[in-house]
C-alpha cells in the first residue's frame, strides 16, 4: 500500500512497511489472534493459582492434583512471553511502519514503535485480571478465603491500570484503521501521478536486510512540478537506478502537505542496478552535506561522514560495492531465495509430493492420538478423569496441527492470506505434550502396570505412548518444514519476482488475485513469515 511521503523524507523517525491490502488484513488477524491468545494464557497462568500456591511447590511433586495446575500455570506463562513479541511483530505491519533499532554500524531492523507496545500491555493485563478473578471463584468454592481475598484484591488493584491500558491501546488501534482508511481513499480519489527519480544516492545502510536509498524524486501535484528527496528501503536486487518510476497521490484539498501525498513503487517493467556488478548512478554529496544529513537521520548517525564509501552519505558512484560495505546484505526477499534454491523441485509432480511428505508425520500423529483416546475409556480402567482431558486437549491440538498442515498441501488460500503457521501450532502440541504425558505417568493403568506386566498392553496403550512420543518429533519435524514450505508452496507455478513483489506491497486490492489469475502463483502474509 502507498505510504505517506511525510515517512519516507530523510530524518523521519519512522521506515516505511508497505503491504497490499491483502497482506495488511492478515497481519490485522495476526495481531487480533496474538492479542487473544496471550490474554487467555495470562489468565490460564493465575488461573492456576486457584488449584496450588507458590508457597506450597514442594507438594507439585507429590500430588497430581497440584503438579497438573503446576504444569498448565508454568505453559501459560511460557506460551504468553513468547506470543507477547508476536503482537508487535504483527502490528509494526498495521501501522504501516516501523522503527530503527541499530545493531551495528551498517545495519538495524524494525520494531514496533514504543506506543505500539500497548496492544501487549493490554493483553497481559487483561489476562492478568481475568485469572485473579477465575482464581478467586476457585479458591472460593474450596472454602479457602484467605487465598479468596488476596486474588479477589488482587483483581481490584488491577481494574483501573487495566481499563486505562486498554483504552490507550484501541485509541491505537483505531487510529492505524483510520490512517488505513485515510490512505484508501487518497488513493482511490486523489491526484494521481507518475513520479520519476532523477538521482539516487546509496546510503550504504540495511534495516530488514532492505538497503538504504536516497533518491531524488519529480512528481506533479498541485499543478505544479515538484521535487522531493526521500529515504527508500528496498532489497538490493531492485536497487533503483534513474528513470524508475513510483506511483503519486495526493489529496486534492492538500497538495503539498506531505502527509497527505502518498507514494509507491512500480515493479514492473522497471530497471534495476546490479550492485554487486556496478556502483548505483546518483550524485555524490558533499561532506558537508553527508555530516548535515546524518545528524538529522537518526538511522544514518554514527556512520563515517567524510565521504568514503562508509560514510552514510557517500554516493555509491564512489565505486564501492554493497557486499564490501555491508556484510552479510541479502539480495533477495527469502520468499524468492527459497523458490530459486537449486535443491528446490525440479518439476510440478515433485513439489506437490513433497507438500505431501512434509505433512505425513503431523496428520499420523493426529490420527494416533485420536484412535488412542477414544480407546482408552473402552480398554482401560481407573484412568482419572484429569487424564482423560489431558489426552483430549492433546488429541485436539494435533487435530489443528494436521489441519494446518493440510491446509498448506491444498495451497488454501485461508491459509496464506490469514498468517497461520507452522510454528504457532507446533508450540502448541509441544505444550499439550507435557500435558498428556505428565498426566499419563501418574497414572499407573496407563504407564506402570503395563511395564510390569500387570496388566496386558493393549492398542490404547500402543497408540496413546505413540502419540505422545511422537509429539517430540512433530515438533523437530516443524524446524524442517518451515524450511521447506517456501521451496514448495508455489514451485509448480513460476511467476516474475517483480510481479510477486507488486502484488505484495502494491494498492491493488486485487493485485494477488491477479497474480493467481495470470500465473496460478498463490500469496499473502505466509509469505513474509
Amino acid at each position: 500500500m502507498a505510504y505517506p511521503m511525510s515517512r519516507a523524507v530523510p530524518g523521519a523517525q519512522t521506515v516505511p512497511l508497505p503491504t497490499s491490502p491483502v497482506v495488511w488484513l492478515g497481519f490485522v488477524k495476526k495481531t487480533l489472534r496474538a492479542c487473544v491468545l496471550v490474554a487467555l494464557l495470562s489468565a490460564l497462568a493465575v488461573a492456576m493459582l486457584g488449584f496450588f500456591s507458590p508457597m506450597e511447590i514442594g507438594r507439585v511433586f507429590v500430588d497430581v492434583a497440584h503438579f497438573v495446575p503446576a504444569l498448565l500455570f508454568v505453559i501459560g506463562v511460557v506460551g504468553a512471553l513468547g506470543l507477547g513479541n508476536e503482537i508487535g511483530k504483527n502490528f509494526k505491519h498495521v501501522l504501516g511502519y516501523g522503527e530503527v533499532k541499530r545493531v551495528s554500524e551498517h545495519s538495524g531492523h524494525t520494531v514496533v514503535p514504543r506506543r505500539g507496545q500497548r496492544l501487549t500491555y493490554a493483553s497481559v493485563l487483561m489476562g492478568l485480571l481475568l485469572g485473579c478473578v477465575a482464581a478467586a471463584v476457585i479458591r472460593a468454592v474450596m472454602d479457602e478465603w484467605v487465598g479468596f481475598l488476596l486474588l479477589a484484591g488482587l483483581a481490584v488493584v488491577l481494574t483501573v491500570p487495566v481499563i486505562k491500558v486498554t483504552r490507550l491501546a484501541r485509541i491505537m488501534w483505531l487510529k492505524a484503521r483510520e490512517d488505513h482508511r485515510i490512505h484508501w481513499d487518497i488513493v482511490s480519489g486523489g491526484e494521481h501521478s507518475v513520479g520519476t527519480v532523477v538521482a539516487v544516492t546509496n546510503e550504504q545502510f540495511v534495516v530488514d536486510n532492505r538497503a538504504m536509498f536516497h533518491v531524488d524524486l519529480e512528481y506533479r501535484t498541485g499543478g505544479r512540478l515538484e521535487t522531493t528527496r526521500v529515504r527508500f528501503f528496498d532489497y538490493p536486487v531492485w536497487a533503483p537506478s534513474m528513470g524508475n518510476e513510483f506511483d503519486v497521490w495526493s489529496d486534492p484539498e492538500r497538495p503539498f502537505v506531505q502527509e497527505r501525498i502518498l507514494i509507491e513503487r512500480r515493479y514492473m517493467g522497471q530497471e534495476f542496478v546490479d550492485l554487486a556488478d556496478e556502483p548505483v548512478a546518483g550524485e555524490h554529496i558533499s561532506g558537508d552535506e553527508a555530516a548535515a544529513q546524518a545528524a538529522s537521520d537518526p538511522y544514518t548517525a554514527g556512520v563515517d561522514t567524510d565521504g568514503s564509501a562508509s560514510g552514510s552519505g557517500a554516493s555509491s558512484s564512489s565505486g564501492s560495492r554493497a557486499e564490501d560495505s555491508v556484510p552479510g546484505m541479502f539480495q533477495s526477499p527469502q520468499w524468492m531465495v527459497d523458490e530459486a534454491d537449486p535443491s528446490g523441485p525440479t518439476t510440478p509432480k515433485v513439489a506437490r509430493r513433497t507438500r505431501i511428505l512434509i505433512g505425513i508425520p503431523p496428520t499420523l500423529i493426529a490420527v494416533f492420538a485420536l484412535l488412542g483416546t477414544l480407546l482408552v475409556p473402552v480398554m482401560v480402567d481407573d484412568v482419572p478423569w484429569w487424564t482423560l482431558a489431558a489426552l483430549w486437549l492433546y488429541t485436539a491440538l494435533t487435530l489443528i496441527n494436521a489441519a494446518v498442515y493440510w491446509q498448506f498441501i491444498r495451497r488454501s488460500r485461508w491459509f496464506i492470506r490469514s498468517g497461520v503457521s507452522f510454528g504457532a501450532t507446533e508450540a502448541a502440541v509441544f505444550a499439550g505434550f507435557f500435558a498428556a504425558g505428565f498426566t499419563m505417568l501418574t497414572t499407573h493403568n496407563l504407564v506402570m502396570a503395563p511395564l510390569q506386566r500387570e496388566i496386558p498392553w493393549t492398542a490404547a496403550h500402543v497408540l496413546t505412548w505413540a502419540a505422545v512420543i511422537g509429539a517430540l518429533l512433530v515438533f523437530e519435524w516443524a524446524f524442517t518444514s518451515n524450511a521447506w514450505a517456501l521451496k514448495h508452496l508455489n514451485a509448480e507455478f513460476p511467476a516474475p519476482p517483480e510481479a510477486i513483489q507488486e502484488a505484495l506491497t502494491g494498492h491493488d486490492p486485487e493485485g494477488i488475485d491477479k497474480l493467481e489469475a495470470t500465473y496460478g502463483y498463490r500469496a499473502g502474509v505466509f509469505l513474509y513469515t
